[in-house]
């Protein structure tokens, strides 16, 4: 699916740099093609010579002899576990070996054309599942209806939600002459039944596989300002119920991992927010050293966020130097926070600009650091002043608005 509503959300700030987006043969074959990975991905497959113990079988509606591909998704990508074909009436019976349960995908092979969407279906497997699929070539990812199994049922629910959400999006015409703060509101207002549904089925049974699927759409996907924290108790409840049922498993401590980012995350939000206290930052500097924001309490800090790719920084760092100069004997001093993902870079752009202060850091994730989602922004430069207690005291500086603050912190 192509939210191109949520990425509008995220658009490119104006004078800124924006968010840069079976049988036994066919078990061996897989293998091969996976040995060499490392990893946790093994986790998800058997040994291949070991019998199946998964069936997906099903019919696809204009749809003769399809390739089809079952796949798991790991963090180290989709891994192959079996591959088959529908007949000439588009039945197909595909049997796999899986270690465990988790998340996985149905996914027809093909060369996907640019612009259009993968034939792919979601499928939360446990071992010994046998599931039956119906759906239709022609609109292969939204007309699916399972059937067979424990999660069959809350996932054909939430496909049904999920449906309706993207008909409402393409339904939007023109989503650009609307203000994002008119285009969060349309999208929560429109998902709030997917919402719905997901949070009483969850409820309902919290342990089921299925949820690993419908968990992702209670996550803060556009941030915590609009975030219902009840989703997060739905989470925290759904955790707990896979503790139980699903001890030591990995999926089992990768939704732990996400719900206390979120829970972190949201305590975060409500400091910087409702607090004005400018959250711990706590990330390598350039030997690799972990330095904390909190390292500097005492001083005026300036927390500014940029990268050696963005224009606008390099362009703003000659004052940011020049104040930096003006300022430093005075109880002030600068925290850079870089969204490089290229150490080279980063470092290279720091001695070309000559940002002489002592304290730069980056984790290299680029857009994907935590910082982005903490700090509420989505441009580059962003600055945070902040004082010696680390109260906020400004935002958004730069050039003239920074230098007037400063002037009127130390009355020079």
């Amino acid at each position: 699916m192509k939210n191109y509503i949520f990425l509008l959300l995220f658009s490119t700030l104006l004078f800124s740099c924006g968010e840069e987006k079976r049988s036994s043969k066919t078990q061996r074959d897989s293998k091969e093609k996976t040995e060499n990975k490392e990893d946790s991905s093994s986790q998800w497959m058997k040994d291949p010579d070991l019998e199946p113990n998964v069936t997906i079988t099903g019919n696809i509606k204009n749809g003769p002899k399809v390739p089809l591909i079952i796949e798991a998704n790991t963090d180290k990508g989709a891994v192959v576990i079996a591959k088959g074909n529908s007949d000439e009436e588009g039945n197909f019976s595909i049997q796999g070996a899986i270690k465990d349960m988790g998340l996985y995908q149905m996914r027809i092979e093909e060369n996907v054309p640019k612009g259009q969407e993968p034939r792919v279906i979601p499928m939360t497997l446990a071992p010994n599942d046998s599931v039956f699929i119906q759906t239709n070539f022609n609109d292969f990812n939204q007309s699916v209806v399972y059937s067979g199994t424990e999660w069959a049922e809350a996932v054909n629910g939430y496909m049904k939600e999920l449906k309706k959400f993207i008909d409402w999006q393409k339904s939007v015409k023109n989503p650009e002459q609307y203000s994002q703060e008119k285009i969060s509101k349309m999208v929560m207002d429109n998902k709030q039944s997917m919402d719905d549904y997901i949070i009483e089925t969850i409820e309902d049974n919290p342990s089921n596989p299925a949820n690993i699927l419908l968990m992702t759409n209670l996550m803060p996907m556009m941030g915590y300002e609009n975030y219902d924290k009840s989703h997060l108790k739905v989470l925290q409840n759904m955790h707990r119920a896979f503790e139980e049922k699903y001890p030591d498993h990995p999926m089992t401590k990768n939704i732990g991992a996400q719900v206390a980012q979120v829970e972190k995350g949201f305590d975060d939000y409500e400091a910087f927010s409702k607090n004005n206290i400018a959250p711990e930052i706590s990330m390598p500097n350039k030997s690799g050293e972990m330095k904390k924001l909190s390292d500097l309490k005492g001083n005026y800090v300036l927390i500014d966020f940029w990268a050696s790719w963005c224009k606008p920084c390099r362009q703003e760092n000659p004052n940011v130097v020049r104040l930096y100069n003006k300022y430093k004997e005075e109880n002030f001093t600068i925290f850079s926070v870089s969204l490089d993902e290229d150490k080279d870079r980063w470092l290279k752009a720091i001695k070309a600009d000559n940002l002489i202060w002592d304290h730069h850091v980056s984790d290299l994730k680029g857009w994907k650091s935590e910082v982005v989602s903490t700090y509420q922004f989505n441009g580059i430069p962003h600055t945070v002043l902040i004082d010696p207690e680390g109260k906020i005291i400004g935002t958004k500086l730069r050039g003239a608005s920074l230098e007037q603050k400063l002037k009127e912190i130390f009355g020079k």
